[in-house]
């Protein structure tokens, strides 16, 4: 069961509902944005993924009307009050030195059912503690020109993320490859690495959390491409991200991407330590770094 939106992502709540009312008119994004002057493919798809709002109230009642469901009075003012709602009761938003793309990711990833990531060079933001996080960004701060007040949001909401999956009622499940170089990887000092070492410990022990590690030497087809898949539920569209090297997120529900990703994490599954094998792998490197 898809897990209920609230009003902390209005946006992402519309965007999801609209998309559902199109296909249950049976019309594909470009005839839908076609019928609506001011609409075209790119807008309103950015609209369904909850990264845009609509331009104006006429365009979303436009649509409704289009999909046929003008005479639902509920549906339609649920809607509407979704569209008027303030982008500040958007959770999200307190961020504002976090880029766009992140937040849209946290927004959505908030009500994943499923998430599974694989990270090369770095402990995924999904496992990470909140002093190798900090390292992450203050080891970088000069090459970025990044503020503290900048570090401080991002390590903020990279906490609030991991909420779902530490969550003791109905947590998101998570699946982790991590290369075996992103946790041999010095990030801040020794005391850094060692917490870090305890949160993987401590999260690969939760009954929903795996965490498999890929040895550098493996034998195995790999991507140098960190990516997350994010599952949805049932009638949600199943959702790619991955980072740029501009410091940004790409997301993608297109199904040859999302695909393409799902064949890649199945085939580094199959070549990975198994996630029983995790726990012994970290408490040697515990004793190694100590």
């Amino acid at each position: 069961m898809a897990k209920p939106i609230g009003m902390t992502a209005p946006r992402l709540k519309l965007g999801i509902q609209m998309r559902e009312l199109r296909q249950i008119a049976r019309m594909t994004i470009d005839e839908a944005a076609k019928a609506v002057p001011g609409l075209n493919y790119d807008k309103l798809r950015r609209i369904e993924l909850g990264k845009s709002p609509f331009r104006q109230l006429s365009d979303l009642r436009k649509l409704l009307e289009l999909y046929g469901v003008g005479d639902d009075v509920d549906l339609f003012e649920s809607l509407e009050e979704l569209y008027k709602t303030p982008a500040g009761q958007d959770w999200t938003t307190q961020f504002r030195g976090v880029p766009d793309g992140t937040r849209t990711l946290a927004g959505i990833e908030s009500v994943a059912v499923e998430v599974r990531a694989y990270h090369p060079t770095v402990v995924p933001a999904q496992i990470q503690c909140r002093a190798y996080a900090e390292a992450l960004y203050r080891d970088v701060q000069p090459v970025e020109e990044t503020t503290s007040v900048m570090i401080e949001e991002n390590v903020s909401l990279r906490m609030i993320r991991r909420e779902p999956f530490l969550s003791s009622e109905g947590p998101t499940k998570l699946w982790v490859i991590v290369g075996e170089a992103a946790l041999r990887h010095p990030v801040g000092t020794r005391e850094v690495m060692q917490q870090q070492y305890d949160e993987v410990l401590r999260m690969a022990a939760l009954p929903h959390v795996s965490i498999q590690v890929l040895l550098t030497d493996s034998a195995v087809k790999r991507l140098w491409t960190n990516f997350s898949i994010l599952d949805l539920g049932p009638d949600r569209p199943v959702t790619v991200q991955v980072d740029t090297p501009w410091g940004t997120s790409a997301m993608s529900d297109k199904t040859p991407q999302v695909s393409r990703f799902t064949r890649w994490f199945n085939t580094m599954i199959a070549s990975a330590e198994r996630p029983e094998e995790t726990p012994a792998f970290i408490e040697n490197l515990k004793r190694v770094n100590t």
